[in-house]
């Protein structure tokens, strides 16, 4: 999103404070009304600042949204990178079970901890290019560690197209994820996590005892 007008790059307390805000506020009406719904000026109100401040930072919401997606891509992509640690590395084949709970645990926990902005995102992804870029980012980073964990484990995999498991595997987290997250149900959320995972890894993987 290139803009000919220049913007300010806020280095004092105070620019940076309203930067924040006008980045807060554009979260909270996008969440609440939805993208296309807000303007620039409710922003500017949220906010607590004249228009023409807002636009001394940003050009339009289409630059406001391009910020918020870039921070959403950051954390993600930092909270993501924790499945490589030493510790989750030994589950690869100490406990496949545990390590596709653990996958799926703390992409629940990433998609709580701003609910309503990726639930927005979502439903922004065939209307906006960008948007979609960076959630299909997020689902090929989740499908390689997918395939990194059954190319390692490959004498136990059920199926012989590894690339094609890890889709199928994706998507179905995808669907756990979002049941768990979005969706309201009589049973807890806990018990459809462990039965999602347990039901993931038998259909996809041999015992252990059996290799």
């Amino acid at each position: 999103m290139d803009t000919e007008k220049t913007i300010r790059q806020p280095k004092q307390k105070r620019s940076m404070e309203m930067k924040e805000r006008i980045l807060s506020s554009a979260m909270r009406l996008i969440c609440e009304k939805g993208f296309f719904q807000m303007t620039t000026n409710e922003i500017a109100k949220a906010a607590g600042i004249s228009i023409g401040s807002l636009y001394s930072y940003f050009s339009d919401k289409d630059t406001i949204l391009a910020e918020l997606l870039e921070r959403h891509h950051n954390h993600f992509m930092t909270v993501f990178q924790t499945l490589n640690t030493e510790m989750n590395r030994r589950l690869y084949t100490e406990n496949l079970q545990e390590w596709l709970r653990c996958l799926v645990k703390k992409l629940i926990d990433l998609h709580l901890c701003v609910k309503d902005f990726n639930k927005a995102l979502e439903e922004l992804y065939y209307a906006k290019k960008d948007v979609a870029a960076v959630l299909d980012l997020h689902r090929e980073e989740i499908r390689k560690a997918v395939l990194e964990l059954l190319g390692r484990n490959q004498d136990r995999v059920k199926a012989d197209d590894l690339e094609a498991a890890s889709v199928v595997i994706v998507d179905f987290i995808d669907a756990l994820v979002d049941r768990i997250v979005f969706k309201s149900t009589p049973v807890k959320e806990e018990r459809i996590l462990d039965t999602g995972v347990t039901m993931l890894y038998e259909a996809c993987f041999y015992p252990a005892d059996e290799e």
